[in-house]
């Protein structure tokens, strides 16, 4: 089973999923006992919403400011996810900070842009602050190349610098630019259930990426093995 945490406030996530909900992270960040909304059998959501924007103002300066997070996600009740995955802002602020002071691993999806390369480096220095300070376990476990057009020389450019920089890290599933995904959060359906899709290239990426991903955490979370001389 997974859960979806929206920590936007401008709460993408969600409305690519529902049209509206009476309750989401806000509520259950402010109150005790408010578990996530059940989309069905493997999936549910904390979702996210404008509110969100006001309790990061809240929080600053509060002793709990960056732990709010971790500790609605260690509560006993949240036992029977196999998965939690945390969206996060695409500011680095105080709702991002909470995000990976609860995490294990980050995932970074880029698309392949000067802008986006500049924010990656922003990323990684505040992961090394939280790291130190916050969370030592954090880890990256990838960098997911997204939107990705190779008919532009600029952007195999910026793919070959990515891959430069990240190495190993860099998902061999690459997510290719397509409308097939905007009619899918359109539809609010996922792109391997949208049934207009077919054997769409964009459906097909969508599951290799998905089996890539549980592999990385597979190997991340595999007991490490010794060998005696």
């Amino acid at each position: 089973m997974c859960s979806w945490s929206d920590c936007d406030p401008q709460g993408n996530l969600t409305k690519s999923i529902l049209e509206g909900t009476d309750g989401g992270l806000y509520d259950a960040l402010t109150s005790e006992g408010l578990l996530p909304l059940a989309l069905d059998e493997k999936l549910s959501l904390f979702a996210g919403d404008f509110r969100l924007a006001l309790l990061e103002k809240s929080l600053i300066g509060e002793i709990d400011a960056y732990s709010r997070l971790r500790a609605l996600l260690s509560d006993s009740a949240l036992g029977e996810f196999d998965f939690v995955f945390l969206d996060t802002p695409p500011s680095l602020g105080v709702l991002t900070v909470n995000a990976l002071t609860a995490a294990q691993h980050l995932v970074i999806p880029m698309n392949p842009s000067l802008y986006s390369m500049q924010g990656t480096n922003d990323l990684m220095r505040t992961m090394s602050k939280v790291r130190a300070n916050l969370n030592p376990t954090l880890s990256l476990l990838g960098v997911i190349i997204n939107a990705y057009d190779s008919v532009p020389v600029i952007t195999r450019q910026i793919r070959e610098e990515i891959e430069r920089s990240f190495g190993e890290k860099v998902f061999a599933t690459v997510l290719s630019k397509s409308i097939r995904i905007e009619e899918a959060i359109a539809s609010r359906q996922g792109v391997i259930h949208h049934k207009h899709l077919g054997a769409s290239r964009a459906r097909e990426e969508v599951r290799a990426l998905g089996d890539e991903l549980l592999r990385r955490l597979g190997a991340s979370m595999a007991p490490e093995v010794s060998h005696g001389d």
